[in-house]
């Protein structure tokens, strides 16, 4: 779920000490531009998830393994608040009008789209202005930068990695607002997978994340691993974002 290319020698490290612990995983990632896709590959072994769909659509798909614990300034070990950027500074009241566009990754999106509602219009709200889909947080910005929204919620991490490898992407946005307290992206596994497989993932991440020579925590900004389950997701199912148009 951060594909980055400057970061990618970082997660093939953290894998292959994962696999090392756990043999019967595959023994390289596999790379999409579809996660949805991922999701619901009945071969895939092992992938980040997004929390929303884990909670609805994906509850009776996944089993949860655990989340990451996030190096970041204002996160608390595996939860987070999505950074809700515009072009503009203002108060984030200022920008739920008709005449504002709002910029999202996915409808289903836990940080893109269901954040922002939620902060913005409330559960049971309606976003009142328009709304342009992009498939992705960089897109997101990218589009807000060059005028083509107002305003945009972003995964927190995602933000924190492209102001250092991407700055241009995010110079001249302004926070304008936070979203709510959510876990961060899952680490998940086919339903069906073993307790014990399951327990030897939670085991064999916590050790790669520990290991400095993974690289997990200077430079994919993760100080732990965090054993999860179902649970802890369910609620976000109680966070309905209310549809818009395009």
């Amino acid at each position: 779920m951060y594909p980055y290319a400057a970061l990618r020698p970082a997660w093939e490290r953290l894998w292959t000490a994962v696999h090392a612990s756990t043999p019967w995983t595959p023994d390289e990632l596999t790379w999409t531009d579809d996660v949805h896709a991922a999701w619901l590959d009945p071969d895939c072994a092992v992938t980040h998830a997004c929390g929303y769909p884990v909670a609805t659509t994906l509850r009776s798909v996944v089993d949860v393994v655990g989340a990451f614990s996030l190096d970041l300034r204002d996160a608390d070990r595996h939860r987070y608040r999505s950074v809700i950027v515009a072009r503009r500074p203002g108060a984030l009241a200022d920008f739920v009008t008709p005449d504002t566009v709002a910029v999202a990754n996915s409808v289903d999106s836990l940080t893109g789209w269901i954040s922002l509602i939620h902060a913005t219009v409330g559960a049971e709200g309606a976003w009142p202005g328009g709304c342009r889909w992009t498939g992705g947080h960089v897109e997101s910005l990218r589009v807000v930068r060059s005028g083509g929204g107002d305003i945009a919620s972003i995964d927190p991490l995602t933000f924190a990695h492209l102001a250092r490898l991407e700055p241009a992407l995010v110079d001249g946005l302004h926070e304008v607002g936070r979203g709510p307290w959510v876990p961060s992206l899952p680490i998940v596994v086919r339903a069906g997978t073993t307790a014990e497989q399951v327990d030897e993932l939670r085991v064999a991440f916590a050790r790669a994340v520990a290991d400095p020579a993974t690289g997990a925590r200077s430079e994919l900004r993760y100080d732990a691993f965090v054993p999860l389950d179902h649970e802890t997701y369910a609620p976000l199912a109680e966070l309905v974002a209310t549809s818009a148009t395009d």
